[in-house]
C-alpha cells in the first residue's frame, strides 16, 4: 500500500458536544413552517436570489468563520471567512441570470449539523422570453447550528457529469515538520484510507461498508444524486474490478468536527505508474465526506467527488 499525505496536518475545528443520534431526513419547503430544514433551505435560496442578481456577499452573511468552499474554478479550497470574502467580492455585479431550479433538495439533520444537497439549474431567458436551463450543478452545503443560528460551514459545487481539463496546475502546501492527526481526525482518515486502498485495487466495497443506509452521493459521472446505500451499491457494482492505480495521495485533509458529526475534505491524486516507476498519469480530485457517528461507529452519510477544475461543455455560467 502506498499512501502519501501531502501537508498531512488536518485543520480540526471542535465545536461543542453535539449528539447526532436524532437523525432527520426532510424534503424542504420554501413556503413551509420554521422547521430546521425549511429555515436552512430559505437561507440557501435567499443567498442564491442575491447571487443571481450580481450580489454575492449574502453567502458571507450566512457562513461561519471556519467556512470552507470549493468550486470548479479553484485549484485549492477557500478556507475561512476572510478568504471567502476575497473570493466573492470581485464577482459583485458580474453574474446575472433569470431564475433558479432546485432538483430534489434534501436536508439530512444530525443533531446540530445539517447536510443540504440538490442538483441545481440556473435559468436564463431565450430571445422569446422563455426560461432555459443554462448550467447544471451538483451541490453540497453543510450547515451547523450554533447559538440557535444555522451557518454554512462547507460548500462543494461541481458540474453534473464533467470531465478533466487538458491540464491543471495544483498548488501543494508544505508543512514542516509533519504532524500526525489525532483523535477523531485520525479515526476518519484511517477509515477513508482503508476504503481507498481497496478502491484503487478494483474493490469499491470498502466504501460501502463504512456508509450509512441513508448515504447520498455525487461524482463526476452521476447524472443525478444517488439517494441511499442500495443505489450506491448498484453504481459501484458497475465499477468493480475496473478502477486500478498505484499511488494515492491525500492533500491537506481538513476535518471539521461537530460532536458526533464531522466534515472531511481533501484534494486527492490518483496516480498510475509506468513499469520503471515514472508517472504515467495523475488525476486530481476534490472530495467531501460527511460522517455521523451511529451506534458508536463513524459512517459516511454524504459523499461528493469532483475533478479539480472539472469542465462541462456548455455547462458554465
Amino acid at each position: 500500500m502506498v499512501i502519501n499525505c501531502l501537508g498531512a496536518v488536518p485543520f480540526i475545528v471542535l465545536l461543542g458536544g453535539v449528539v447526532a443520534s436524532a437523525q432527520e431526513i426532510v424534503v424542504p419547503d420554501l413556503k413551509g413552517d420554521d422547521s430546521p430544514a425549511n429555515v436552512i433551505f430559505r437561507l440557501e435560496d435567499g443567498a442564491m436570489e442575491q447571487w443571481r442578481q450580481g450580489k454575492p456577499l449574502r453567502w458571507l452573511e450566512i457562513s461561519a468563520d471556519d467556512v470552507s468552499y470549493v468550486n470548479p474554478a479553484l485549484t485549492a479550497p477557500v478556507l475561512g471567512i476572510d478568504a471567502y470574502r476575497e473570493e466573492l467580492e470581485p464577482l459583485a455585479g458580474k453574474i446575472f441570470y433569470d431564475g433558479s431550479e432546485y432538483v430534489k433538495p434534501r436536508v439530512a439533520i444530525y443533531g446540530d449539523l445539517a447536510v443540504l444537497t440538490y442538483n441545481y439549474h440556473s435559468l436564463s431567458k431565450d430571445k422569446n422570453g422563455r426560461l432555459q436551463r443554462s448550467s447544471f450543478w451538483n451541490t453540497t452545503k453543510v450547515y451547523h447550528r450554533e447559538s440557535g443560528q444555522w451557518k454554512a460551514v462547507h460548500t462543494h459545487w461541481s458540474y453534473i457529469i464533467h470531465k478533466l481539463p487538458a491540464e491543471v496546475v495544483v498548488p501543494l502546501p508544505v508543512h514542516t515538520p509533519a504532524m500526525k492527526p489525532a483523535g477523531t481526525a485520525a479515526e476518519l482518515l484511517a477509515l477513508e484510507a482503508g476504503a481507498m486502498e481497496r478502491w484503487r485495487q478494483g474493490d469499491p466495497y470498502g466504501f460501502i461498508e463504512i456508509s450509512a443506509p441513508e448515504v447520498t452521493y455525487f461524482d463526476t459521472g452521476t447524472p443525478a444524486r444517488l439517494n441511499n446505500l442500495a443505489e450506491l451499491k448498484a453504481e459501484y457494482k458497475k465499477r468493480e474490478n475496473k478502477i486500478f492505480y498505484d499511488v494515492m495521495e491525500f492533500i491537506a485533509p481538513r476535518v471539521q468536527v461537530y460532536g458526533d458529526a464531522a466534515v472531511l475534505f481533501y484534494r486527492f491524486f490518483s496516480t498510475v505508474l509506468n513499469r520503471d516507476g515514472t508517472v504515467k498519469s495523475r488525476t486530481p480530485w476534490n472530495c467531501t465526506e460527511v460522517f455521523a457517528k451511529k451506534e458508536g461507529r463513524w459512517r459516511i452519510v454524504h459523499t461528493h467527488w469532483s475533478f479539480i477544475q472539472g469542465r462541462r461543455e456548455g455547462g458554465g455560467v
